[in-house]
């Protein structure tokens, strides 16, 4: 008869920890910062100097140049600069005024083929998208 209740018991602990690990959230590699080559870019708002990037996973090679390079096999993502989310009416580049820009120069998106620092967000509606932590240069000639 103990060899029944020992079953029992051993049995008992078994779906209670089978009810344990299904209740707790499936464990999965957290998102973190990137870093991403900018391969495209599109418009969102020319008034405002605000632009949707294209960008694909990089890393910096062990040589003793580190080079950094795409990662093989990535698929290209979606990201916007963090410091072009606050361009809006008078101001750009986190709180440069418009008007204040000297003739010749203006924000400037970041160039295609540059390596930036990414971070995971979400969209409102829940679609991941990436925010490229950054400061928007102002550039040009004076005319």
């Amino acid at each position: 008869m103990s060899g029944g209740v020992n079953r029992n018991a051993i049995e008992a602990r078994r779906v209670r920890d089978l009810a344990r690990a299904l209740a707790q959230p499936a464990q999965v590699e957290p998102i973190t910062s990137q870093l991403m080559k900018v391969t495209d870019r599109s418009t969102i708002d020319g008034t405002n100097f605000r632009y949707l990037y294209s960008v694909r996973r990089a890393q910096v090679g062990p040589s003793s140049s580190y080079t950094p390079a795409e990662t093989s096999f990535t698929l290209t993502e979606y990201a916007l600069s963090v410091s072009e989310l606050s361009n809006a009416g008078s101001t750009v580049s986190y709180g440069i005024v418009k008007s204040t820009i000297p003739a010749g120069f203006a924000p400037k998106p970041i160039p295609t083929g540059t390596y930036v620092l990414c971070v995971p967000h979400r969209l409102t509606d829940g679609t991941l998208i990436w925010l490229i932590v950054n400061t928007q240069a102002v550039d040009g000639v004076c005319e």
